[in-house]
């Protein structure tokens, strides 16, 4: 049995999956991890964490074709290759280090699937309905954001984040049966989804 247990959280964008899993954190007095991973992951290899971004989940698949980076190591080498699976293949391993390391939670990033034969793992999507996403871009955007912007948007981001996971796990992204619960933050609100999933993880996990 694994020592240390992680919950992982999938999320459309702008429904508040970020929010929730930073009350989910504080709740159980853990981390969470998004975007540091890109920074681990290039601490532990040596290469800039700039190219770690480019393989990000918003990004398509033809975008994550290849990498090209001048980087010099010990053997005074440059403009090494990182293929998209490569750069995968390391954000994956800090994943797992991770999770051997400490209780955390994940967003995103396909961690539910890099941790997939875990025994103390506990998978969540949060959706939310699109008036309300549309409606927090455009809170957070400026004054020239209009609605089908703001809808496009949601839409192309949305499109990407299922291009990404689908392409690297070979599962349907937001397909309910690859989570443990599946929660509408409009229906619920964040405290309440937290709320939720805590208690879930305390149940499943013997928190």
């Amino acid at each position: 049995m694994d020592k240390h247990y992680c919950i992982c959280i999938g999320r459309k964008f702008c429904s508040g999956g970020r929010n929730v899993a930073t009350i989910v954190a504080e709740k159980l007095g853990i981390r969470v991890y998004d975007r540091d991973l890109l920074k681990k992951a290039a601490q532990d290899t040596g290469f800039s964490e700039k190219f770690f971004d480019e393989a990000d989940e918003e990004k398509t698949r033809k975008g994550l074709r290849s990498l090209f980076m001048g980087h010099f190591n010990s053997n005074g080498m440059s403009s090494n290759y990182l293929s998209n699976e490569s750069i995968f293949n390391m954000q994956s391993d800090a994943i797992r280090k991770i999770h051997e390391s400490e209780d955390c939670v994940f967003i995103g990033r396909c961690a539910d699937y890099v941790l997939r034969d875990s025994d103390r793992l506990l998978n969540v999507f949060i959706a939310a309905d699109i008036n309300d996403r549309v409606a927090r871009v455009m809170r957070h955007a400026g004054d020239d954001m209009t609605e089908s912007k703001a809808l496009s948007l949601i839409e192309d981001i949305d499109r990407k984040r299922s291009s990404y996971y689908n392409y690297f796990t070979g599962r349907t992204w937001g397909d309910t049966a690859v989570y443990d619960i599946c929660l509408n933050s409009t229906t619920f609100g964040y405290e309440r989804c937290a709320d939720i999933i805590v208690s879930l993880a305390k149940e499943k996990l013997g928190i």
